[in-house]
């Protein structure tokens, strides 16, 4: 009878959960994706590398602004060649009037081929600072004076990512990403130049580029028009880590190597077009992005 009684409890339990709209605590349902975890000190402290910096854009494909700060990024990546790395969110159940992929059924003149939301993209927006208007993105996810969140208005991002590229890292990485049957198998080196006390996090994000698909924008005049054609990049497809990283555990100084290899089964992407994007980030309350870098899939 006691197992009746828990089983109707757990099936009304899901089905209330289901109902509803929030988002769930973020728990991990796929195998455990990292297969090397190895910490040494090296005895060899090589020259720091310049910092890389990373742009956060939080869009949707009912966001007709949208695109106009996707062109901002490119902008600042372009004139910053090989220290701009850019992520795109589309974050899962949250402005879902802005996010939700079109539905000939639900009355849109198109359908989209794919649903771009993730759960991990979601998350993130939380953590970061969640807004109620898109576009809308961060530089490192620094809260910089003046500012009520680490997100803002796309027009700041220039300033904001001169001020980040200007500052020294005190960890250099080196990365690989390669195509191994259905995973992805990357592989993570960071090596600290300089001592650091704070807790630092091991994040990596696998992105997808070069995705047509449709997305509202806005023509010459200013008004909403719909690109069925429209190439959507950079966009988060899983992360490897946790969505906040993985705890770098070990104490920080010169000489300090961690080795990480994941592997994470891909989902429908296109495997030439993926991106691997790694940054090591402080703690939830610090938020800040410390060091990236990203490589193609190989």
């Amino acid at each position: 009878m006691k197992k009746i009684i828990f089983a109707f409890s757990l099936v009304v339990s899901i089905a209330f959960l289901s109902s509803c709209e929030e988002i769930p605590p973020y728990i991990n349902f796929e195998p455990e994706s990292v297969v090397e975890d190895t910490t040494y000190v090296s005895t060899e402290i090589p020259t720091p590398q310049q910092r890389q910096i990373v742009i956060e854009e939080v869009t949707g494909v009912r966001c007709p602004n949208c695109p106009a700060a996707q062109a901002e990024a490119k902008i600042i990546s372009n004139n910053n060649p090989g220290r701009v790395n850019i992520i795109t969110l589309h974050p899962l159940n949250k402005l879902n009037q802005l996010t939700s992929p079109f539905d000939e059924n639900r009355g849109d003149k198109y359908t989209s081929k794919y649903d771009f939301r993730t759960l991990a993209g979601a998350l993130i927006f939380e953590m970061v600072g969640i807004n109620n208007s898109l576009p809308i993105g961060n530089v490192n996810r620094m809260k910089f004076e003046g500012e009520i969140s680490p997100n803002i208005e796309y027009q700041k991002w220039s300033a904001y990512s001169n001020v980040e590229l200007s500052k020294p890292t005190p960890l250099n990485l080196e990365v690989t990403a390669k195509n191994i049957g259905e995973e992805v198998e990357i592989r993570v080196k960071v090596t600290y130049t300089t001592a650091v006390s704070d807790s630092n996090y091991l994040s990596v994000a696998i992105l997808e580029n070069d995705i047509k698909d449709v997305q509202e924008s806005r023509d010459e005049f200013g008004s909403s028009i719909y690109d069925k054609e429209y190439k959507h990049t950079h966009v988060l497809r899983a992360m490897a880590s946790s969505f906040f990283g993985d705890l770098l555990k070990a104490e920080y100084t010169p000489g300090r190597v961690f080795i990480k290899t994941y592997r994470y089964k891909r989902g429908l992407w296109n495997p030439a077009n993926l991106e691997v994007l790694v940054f090591v980030n402080k703690d939830v309350t610090q938020k800040e992005i410390i060091h990236s870098t990203s490589v193609k899939v190989q």
